[in-house]
């Protein structure tokens, strides 16, 4: 369950989300390359896209506000992306909002294969 200090609800801003789109990375795998990238075209077609390294990494709160604010979530799974106590973090708090929310997810696997991510929702959730 979702911090008591965070709100209970999505939040639309007249019928339209803050964010279009919440980008969850591993910066050492793909800041510089798929993620750019992404980012880039993302811009082009006019979808707000909020990338998680605008965040200071100790803010879970916002973190959660962002996500209820964002219309989907981006997970860019990387070779390394399970290294990372923050990106479990992110993932945890991101399936918890799609499970008691709804909140849309599209997994990205960039350069791995998706079975080594099997289950990583659920062991996201005890991390």
């Amino acid at each position: 369950m979702l911090s008591s200090s965070s709100s209970s609800h999505r939040v639309m801003y007249n019928g339209k989300w803050e964010y279009d789109v919440f980008v969850c990375f591993r910066g050492a795998d793909t800041r510089n390359s798929f993620t750019s990238h992404l980012m880039e075209a993302l811009s082009r077609e006019e979808i707000k896209a909020f990338i998680d390294d605008m965040l200071e990494k100790t803010e879970i709160g916002e973190l959660i506000s962002v996500l209820q604010r964002s219309a989907l979530s981006i997970v860019i799974f990387s070779e390394n992306f399970a290294d990372s106590s923050w990106c479990l973090d992110e993932v945890a708090t991101i399936s918890q909002i799609m499970e008691e929310f709804g909140h849309r997810v599209l997994p990205i696997f960039y350069k791995v294969d998706p079975s080594c991510f099997r289950g990583l929702w659920e062991l996201c959730c005890y991390h």
